[in-house]
């Protein structure tokens, strides 16, 4: 398979973007290579720590970066995502449900407690979310009816508590959602959840202020999980969300984006002005009198990345800490969309987005 390079550009403190200096990057730097590109994945992207995944032979390799400097052999095979806080990774889920926690910097797959359910019958992990309240959504490998179960929990101890000993009672979740249809994507922003079911609805919950939710608070209220009418009967494959701004990427190469960009400030996406709290805008981007379509979008916290079918990449949002890549001379926020130049002119095939902080996976010319 080809080889393939991971870009970054944004907030730098802990050297998870570049191991050469604690310093900002303003434009896209290489942080690491993969011989074997289809490969590698970027699992965990956070304030203070940069998380890969390889697979390999076995079970494959875990790179960790940043506060926490570790490479170890990954504790179950094909890993899909990791999660974590601003303090850095939490776990790790695998395709199949597994689930692996940070335990004294080392990722360990999960061995049920004496006291609890065996490990055969300990419940898998299909989907886990934790929003910036601490609160945590979990969706289980086990659910089986057309009606899709959501889990949550106010904060990731009150999880773990449950998932060692589900047996107890006392450590149940604080709410159990129910949405129609199987769960196909769960992410996580701010204060609140957003999920994705596999006939292409979306999903929304948490904190209604800033037009988070995308939605009417009227018939479904902000703490269950309500349909985001501007999106139905459109086909949404992807979601992406975080800060205050939630993106959807539909089947017809569409994006769809709804919330506030910086509240609290005159900040904010062109493309958002004039909305109301029901509203998501379309993203219209021209070239050559055509509109851009897209295969993949990220949201970080106040900023968002857009992958256009051609392979460049268009940005906007806060930029502060230069996480859009457009350079030193560029404004700390950007309305409209910009697009980041990629070094040597190479072709990027994924965009990945940290809190404050932008990745490109580059293809290998």
């Amino acid at each position: 398979m080809a080889p393939s390079a991971f870009y970054a550009s944004g907030f730098n403190a802990f050297g998870h973007l570049s191991s050469d200096s604690d310093k900002d990057l303003t434009e896209p730097r290489e942080l690491a290579s993969f011989q074997d590109g289809d490969t590698a994945k970027l699992l965990f992207a956070g304030w203070s720590e940069t998380t890969f995944y390889q697979r390999g032979k076995k079970n494959g390799s875990i790179l960790r970066l940043g506060s926490t400097k570790i490479t170890q052999e990954a504790p179950l095979p094909d890993l899909v995502t990791g999660f974590g806080d601003h303090n850095g990774l939490l776990g790790i889920l695998s395709r199949k449900g597994g689930v692996a926690f940070t335990e004294e910097n080392q990722v360990e797959a999960h061995k049920a407690t004496a006291d609890s359910l065996s490990d055969e019958e300990t419940p898998g992990i299909a989907y886990l979310a934790v929003a910036g309240n601490g609160h945590v959504a979990v969706v289980l490998t086990s659910a089986s009816s057309p009606r899709s179960s959501i889990l949550e929990f106010t904060s990731f101890d009150r999880f773990r508590q449950w998932f060692d000993d589900e047996v107890n009672d006392l450590h149940g979740p604080t709410f159990d959602h129910t949405v129609p249809g199987r769960i196909a994507q769960l992410v996580a922003n701010v204060t609140g959840f957003v999920c994705l079911t596999q006939d292409g609805n979306v999903y929304t919950w948490g904190d209604a202020r800033h037009s988070s939710l995308g939605r009417s608070v009227a018939e479904t209220q902000a703490k269950s999980p309500g349909l985001v009418d501007s999106l139905a009967g459109i086909q949404i494959k992807k979601i992406a969300s975080d800060g205050w701004v939630t993106a959807a990427l539909s089947t017809d190469a569409a994006v769809y984006i709804f919330g506030t960009g910086t509240p609290g400030t005159q900040h904010s996406l062109s493309c958002l002005d004039g909305l109301n709290s029901m509203e998501a805008a379309l993203v219209d981007i021209e070239d050559k009198a055509e509109s851009l379509d897209f295969l993949d979008v990220a949201v970080g916290d106040g900023h968002v990345l857009l992958l256009a079918q051609d392979g460049r990449v268009f940005a906007a949002g806060d930029n502060r800490n230069g996480q859009l890549g457009l350079g030193q001379k560029s404004s700390t926020y950007i309305k409209d969309w910009r697009e980041v130049i990629m070094p040597d002119q190479r072709c990027c095939i994924a965009v990945v987005a940290g809190p404050k902080s932008s990745f490109f996976q580059l293809a290998e010319s």
